[in-house]
């Protein structure tokens, strides 16, 4: 993989994780924090967080 693609690959991922953040924030409000909906939202949130770090390190 280029360095070119890794930034990209690192760009997108962080925009993920902001709008995961933002619709989970808005998933709380609406429905509360032990919600299936906000739950799943939280567990998609750790692993973009866990992809972004793994792509760090390569």
């Amino acid at each position: 993989m280029t360095d070119q693609n890794r930034k990209y690959i690192k760009k997108e991922i962080g925009r993920l994780l902001s709008e995961i953040w933002r619709i989970k924030g808005l998933a709380e409000q609406e429905y509360g924090p032990n919600h299936p909906v906000t739950r799943k939202l939280s567990g998609m949130h750790a692993e973009a967080q866990a992809l972004l770090q793994e792509n760090g390190e390569n």
